[in-house]
Protein backbone atom coordinates (compact mmCIF):
# COMPACT_ATOMS: atom_id res chain seq x y z
CA UNK A 1 0.00 0.00 0.00
CA UNK A 2 2.93 2.40 1.02
CA UNK A 3 4.37 1.93 -2.93
CA UNK A 4 1.14 2.99 -4.50
CA UNK A 5 0.50 6.17 -2.46
CA UNK A 6 5.09 6.83 -2.57
CA UNK A 7 4.87 6.64 -6.90
CA UNK A 8 1.93 8.48 -6.81
CA UNK A 9 3.23 11.40 -5.28
CA UNK A 10 6.31 10.84 -7.18
CA UNK A 11 4.82 10.32 -10.24
CA UNK A 12 3.08 14.10 -10.01
CA UNK A 13 6.61 15.54 -8.87
CA UNK A 14 8.89 13.89 -11.46
CA UNK A 15 6.16 15.21 -13.93
CA UNK A 16 7.27 18.74 -12.88
CA UNK A 17 10.68 18.74 -13.06
CA UNK A 18 11.08 16.74 -16.23
CA UNK A 19 8.19 19.27 -17.71
CA UNK A 20 10.29 22.46 -16.08
CA UNK A 21 13.00 21.17 -17.53
CA UNK A 22 11.93 20.84 -21.30
CA UNK A 23 10.71 23.69 -20.93
CA UNK A 24 13.87 25.85 -20.28
CA UNK A 25 15.08 23.61 -23.24
CA UNK A 26 12.49 25.09 -25.22
CA UNK A 27 11.02 22.40 -26.42
CA UNK A 28 7.54 23.07 -27.86
CA UNK A 29 4.55 21.83 -26.30
CA UNK A 30 3.59 18.57 -28.54
CA UNK A 31 2.62 15.17 -28.60
CA UNK A 32 6.21 14.31 -28.23
CA UNK A 33 7.01 16.58 -25.45
CA UNK A 34 3.99 15.01 -23.73
CA UNK A 35 4.64 11.65 -24.10
CA UNK A 36 8.61 12.33 -23.00
CA UNK A 37 7.10 13.41 -19.44
CA UNK A 38 4.35 10.91 -19.35
CA UNK A 39 7.17 7.74 -19.79
CA UNK A 40 9.99 9.60 -17.93
CA UNK A 41 7.57 10.86 -15.02
CA UNK A 42 6.33 6.45 -14.99
CA UNK A 43 10.11 5.25 -15.06
CA UNK A 44 10.62 7.30 -11.83
CA UNK A 45 7.70 6.36 -9.74
CA UNK A 46 8.06 2.57 -10.91
CA UNK A 47 11.82 3.03 -9.47
CA UNK A 48 10.32 4.48 -6.36
CA UNK A 49 7.83 1.74 -5.49
CA UNK A 50 10.04 -0.64 -6.44
CA UNK A 51 12.66 0.67 -3.55
CA UNK A 52 9.97 0.95 -1.64
CA UNK A 53 8.91 -2.81 -1.79
CA UNK A 54 12.72 -3.93 -1.38
CA UNK A 55 12.12 -1.20 2.21
CA UNK A 56 9.38 -2.58 3.14
CA UNK A 57 9.81 -6.54 2.73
Amino acid sequence: MASIVISAVVYFIAAYFIKRQLVEMGIPKGVMRGSVIFVGAAAVACGAAYLVDLVVS
